[in-house]
């Protein structure tokens, strides 16, 4: 299997894939500094360091979901739109572990990915906050264990979760219909609950749930492509 994962990443663009995470945390620390300088939205959303964090969360969660779900179009439904995968099931290699090699190669890029975002996006913000002073909460230096604890359980969740769309890609081997999912998946997550404005992200079961019912349904919809004819 490393061997797979070893050979399917020289067939990437890791070059594209790191200047899109660089792109991303650009964007994410962009949007802090521009709630930032308007005082209503400062108030409303960086009224706390855990409203800081929450929010950090939420655009990295967001963000490198939908990217998963470009990266799955690339690696997986465009190749079986354009028959290219029946080449690659030539091979004397399970065709299972084939189509698994990606999908580990995805899950395990988004779980670096949130962790990492989220870590540069708070320090970054918490640099410039010293400097400009966006916002009269100070940021720690250092974040506690329980919160760390709290972003890998996170990140581990979304490696499942950034997987749903696969199951409606797979279907017409769309891929607008992987990325519109990933993106109607994130929108319902990020929606308000309550008068207080909690979103399912903020309640970690769910994303959790959700992480699990994605690595279920990645194995599933994995069984039934392999068994298709080209």
């Amino acid at each position: 299997m490393l061997n797979l994962i070893k050979l399917e990443l020289k067939r990437m663009n890791l070059k594209n894939v790191a200047l899109s995470f660089v792109l991303i945390n650009v964007a994410i620390i962009g949007m802090l500094m521009l709630l930032g300088i308007e005082p209503e939205a400062a108030s409303e959303f960086l009224a706390s360091p855990d409203d800081i964090r929450i929010l950090i969360e939420l655009f990295a969660i967001a963000a490198f979901v939908i990217y998963a779900s470009v990266l799955l179009s690339q690696l997986i439904i465009e190749e079986f739109k354009n028959k290219t995968i029946s080449f690659l099931f030539l091979y004397p290699i399970s065709r299972k572990k084939l189509l698994m090699a990606k999908l580990i190669i995805v899950s395990v890029l988004t779980f670096f990915f949130v962790i990492a975002s989220v870590l540069i996006a708070y320090y970054s913000f918490s640099a410039f906050n010293s400097v400009y002073a966006f916002t009269a909460v100070k940021l720690g230096g250092t974040l506690s264990l329980n919160y760390i604890v709290h972003l890998v359980v996170l990140a581990i969740a979304c490696a499942g979760l950034s997987l749903i769309p696969l199951f409606f890609g797979m279907r017409k081997y769309s891929v607008p219909a992987t990325i519109i999912s990933a993106i109607a998946i994130v929108a319902l997550l990020s929606s308000s609950v309550d008068m207080n404005d909690t979103n399912l992200f903020s309640i970690t079961a769910v994303p959790v749930f959700l992480g699990v019912l994605g690595f279920i349904i990645a194995n599933l919809v994995v069984g039934r492509a392999v068994k298709k004819d080209f």
